[in-house]
């Protein structure tokens, strides 16, 4: 049976239940997924009331969250996620459901910092999944590894396009940081890359701020904005450097790659390898990222043939149709 045929939900530590509209000004990837697939959402404390899905589609939380029956939290356990992984949900969505697949969320390693106990209750839920979607090639053969009797596919980071087809990018003489200084973003090394351009530079505000931050004087922020609205904003710039070496799910360079702004970013992460190829580079290299960065300045053919590319390949392998068609085959 096709995914269209298919019932579909989501469960995540998210609140709300229904679906997601093609028009919601806050598309994040996991919206643009059950977008896609037409699927429901249900916060996890609710799981013993999914029954009779073709397909269940797991988001674990990398925070706090707990499935007691009262849902209160459990001050006294070393992590409250434990409350979760140690219940018996994983078994009674498979017996009231078809197939049961977990999606990354984050890096591959976030489990590790759980304690002992916890990672191998981890372990033992995702080992109980039909399907493992992970982020990234890299993080494939990662999930292959620990799980080899089970499927593992790449689940593709996704636009809906319906809120951004109109934008006409300007790409105004600037540069934007892809993350803040916070280790998981890599902001101090894309910070001097950036440098390297000689135009304003600009970094998006964000919930890993680091103190002080603020007082860089050549450093703008923008503000925090609607998904929508920011991509929006991000349209205005000529230029990004992303070298975040936390592999995540690559949403910032997918981003670019849309509006045709060249980005130089960390290779492992498949939106900047299959969008922006000559510009992917390792997170350690950081000679070559201003290399590439002085050569997008000062060569104007290979800035637009970086632009172009990137439009041009976002086509090949994120357009919606194309995402769909490979869920399909997967599933």
């Amino acid at each position: 049976m096709g995914i269209e045929k298919s019932k579909i939900i989501f469960l995540s530590e998210m609140g709300f239940e229904g679906k997601i509209p093609s028009s919601h000004t806050n598309m994040r990837t996991e919206f643009a997924w059950m977008n896609a697939l037409d699927a429901e959402h249900k916060n996890l404390h609710l799981y013993n009331d999914i029954k009779n899905y073709d397909h269940v589609f797991l988001i674990l939380p990398k925070g706090k969250l707990n499935l007691s029956a009262e849902g209160s939290e459990i001050s006294n356990t070393p992590n409250p996620v434990s409350n979760l992984y140690s219940s018996d949900f994983i078994d009674v969505l498979k017996k009231n459901n078809k197939k049961i697949h977990y999606i990354q969320e984050g890096p591959n390693w976030w489990f590790n910092d759980y304690n002992i106990i916890d990672q191998f209750n981890f372990y033992n839920i995702l080992s109980k999944c039909d399907t493992i979607f992970s982020h990234n090639e890299i993080d494939k053969k990662f999930y292959k590894g620990l799980f080899p009797n089970i499927n593992v596919s790449v689940i593709k980071t996704l636009l809906i396009e319906d809120l951004i087809k109109h934008i006409n990018p300007s790409k105004e003489d600037k540069v934007i940081v892809g993350g803040n200084f916070a280790r998981w973003y890599g902001g101090f090394q894309s910070y001097i890359v950036a440098s390297e351009f000689g135009c304003e530079k600009w970094v998006q505000e964000s919930h890993a701020k680091r103190k002080l931050e603020g007082n860089i004087p050549d450093l703008n922020h923008l503000r925090r904005l609607p998904w929508a609205a920011w991509i929006n904003e991000l349209s205005t710039f000529k230029y990004a450097v992303h070298l975040m070496p936390t592999v995540a799910a690559g949403t910032f360079s997918l981003n670019c790659a849309y509006l045709g702004i060249p980005c130089i970013g960390n290779k492992d992460v498949d939106t900047q390898r299959l969008c922006h190829p000559e510009l992917a580079v390792s997170v350690d290299d950081v000679e070559k990222a201003r290399i590439l960065a002085n050569r997008l300045k000062n060569d104007k053919e290979f800035y637009n043939k970086c632009s172009e590319q990137s439009k041009k390949l976002y086509r090949k392998h994120y357009d919606l149709n194309i995402w769909k068609k490979e869920m399909n085959n997967i599933l």
